[in-house]
């Protein structure tokens, strides 16, 4: 009975120790045939720009089901520079460790353009002036001209011709490219008469009015210049830009920006009244007058009196036998039809018709319009037609601030009148100062006028005084003696008589 029970036991241990054997050659033969897997790779080099694989059979083998159990992290993996790097692999309680370089040891590629590539002289000119493209994996490769040895960003020649430039392609690990090519350097066209536009709102200025293009290839261009005005909103007041594009045959441009304003015809004006703008040089549309002077910012009698000269006119009248009459006058209005010019009643009533010489030298009829019955006053009328344009596209009128004239009160202000002849010369220019703006006087109906120390000869009737700024100021007239003094008529009674005898007003600040 004891000698069964323990065969039993032995039996039965027998049975336990085969199955914990078994059990252990199972897990050996599942580790190492079916969940153990191996690092495919310590280190790799990988080309800049190539992707690295995200696949993780590229990182562990093994059997499919636990090489898929493994987790690929490639965060710290920069793949956007170059360098070295680790990638980890987690599988199970394992970390495996990679380490990848990426390097860039292929070049950039130059993408050249088709066909004969032209570039404008007396121009800076790109690299992308000649190439396409630069395609390299490196998205900062750049390329650049290397001239004598140096590199340059930009290139340029004074004198046409054809010329041989090299270009230069390099990305950041140091790669380089080099290539040459051939171009032919040529004049682009001219663009003349762009200019600034001031208009009022719903105006319809002609963007081409004066404007020309010119090639020393194909000639005239003018009539395929484009303008881009797609900005401008001519019904809404603001600044906006304005593009000119002129192109020859060969595909040289040449680029003109002007601007327009659209404001309300005062606030145009204004900029007229303080010279920052001039229809000499820009489009003005909508604005009473686009032909007043205008005044400076600096006093400066000088340089007042000779921008001031369109504004002056010398009158002479050929009485026969070597006899004659003359005097002064200043533009008071340009309009469509006539150019109005103020003087003095007894300067011009001595005749009907004046020979007008304006400050170049050119000789125009006009004739009376007629005199005052107040003050000394008396205008005359050019047809604006018998103007040669070359002359009328200068003529400016006399500038006229009511609101100054009438806040002077200072004695000592300097004045000064220029008295033109007939050759587009001077006679004289006489200086002096400002006594008292309205002034007592005897003659003449014992009106108020101007006296002033400007000294006053025969001849200088009819001329305007100006200030340092360019300020009409008063008209000269006559002089007095025992004692000597000098008188014009004044601002306010210039304007009262102009009106009298025009039935119109010019444009008073």
């Amino acid at each position: 009975m004891k000698s069964a029970d323990k065969k039993h036991r032995r039996q039965k241990l027998l049975i336990f120790l085969v199955c914990i054997s078994l059990l252990m050659a199972g897990g050996l033969i599942f580790y190492f045939h079916i969940y153990r897997v191996v690092p495919v790779f310590s280190e790799t080099v990988c080309e800049y720009g190539e992707p690295l694989s995200q696949n993780i059979t590229d990182y562990l083998s093994g059997s499919e089901w636990s090489v898929h159990l493994g987790e690929l992290d490639l965060s710290q993996v920069d793949e956007g520079n170059t360098g070295v790097y680790q990638a980890v692999v987690y599988h199970g309680g394992t970390a495996y460790t990679y380490t990848i370089t990426i390097q860039d040891t292929i070049p950039p590629e130059i993408q050249w353009k088709e066909g004969q590539i032209y570039l404008a002289a007396n121009a800076m000119c790109t690299v992308e002036d000649v190439i396409d493209s630069v395609s390299d994996a490196d998205p900062l490769a750049e390329a650049f001209f290397r001239r004598d040895g140096t590199e340059q960003k930009e290139i340029s020649f004074d004198q046409v011709g054809e010329y041989e430039l090299e270009v230069c392609a390099r990305d950041r690990a140091g790669n380089e490219s080099a290539g040459r090519v051939h171009v032919i350097v040529d004049t682009p066209p001219r663009l003349e008469g762009i200019h600034n536009f001031y208009c009022v709102p719903g105006s319809e200025p002609d963007y081409l009015d004066a404007v020309t293009a010119w090639d020393d290839m194909d000639g005239d261009l003018t009539e395929k210049i484009r303008v881009d005005d797609s900005e401008i909103e001519l019904d809404r007041e603001g600044v906006y830009p304005l593009r000119y594009l002129a192109e020859d045959s060969c595909g040289l441009e040449t680029v003109a920006e002007a601007r327009i304003m659209v404001a309300e015809a005062e606030d145009i004006q204004e900029l007229i009244g303080w010279r920052q703008i001039d229809y000499r040089k820009d489009t003005i549309l909508g604005a009473p007058n686009i032909y007043d002077a205008g005044v400076s910012e600096q006093e400066n009698m000088e340089e007042a009196l000779e921008y001031m000269r369109p504004t002056f006119v010398h009158l002479y009248f050929d009485k026969g036998r070597g006899g004659y009459s003359s005097g002064s006058g200043y533009l008071m209005e340009i309009t469509e039809e006539y150019i109005y010019i103020c003087s003095n009643r007894h300067v011009v009533e001595k005749s009907d018709e004046w020979d007008v010489y304006f400050y170049d030298g050119t000789k125009v009829k006009g004739r009376v319009l007629g005199v005052s019955e107040g003050y000394d006053v008396g205008v005359v009328v050019v047809n604006r037609g018998d103007v040669p344009e070359r002359l009328l596209e200068k003529l400016m009128t006399i500038h006229i601030d009511r609101t100054y004239w009438e806040g002077l009160d200072q004695q000592g202000l300097e004045l000064a009148l220029e008295r033109i002849d007939r050759e587009g010369g001077l006679i004289h220019v006489t200086t002096g100062n400002l006594v008292r703006v309205k002034q007592y006087f005897e003659w003449n109906m014992q009106q108020h006028h101007t006296e002033v120390t400007v000294e006053l000869v025969h001849g200088d009737s009819g001329s305007a005084i100006i200030d340092g700024y360019g300020n009409l100021i008063c008209m000269a007239y006559a002089f007095s003696v025992n004692p000597t003094r000098y008188w014009c008529v004044p601002l306010d009674g210039i304007l009262e008589s102009y009106a009298q005898i025009t039935g119109r007003m010019p444009y008073v600040y």
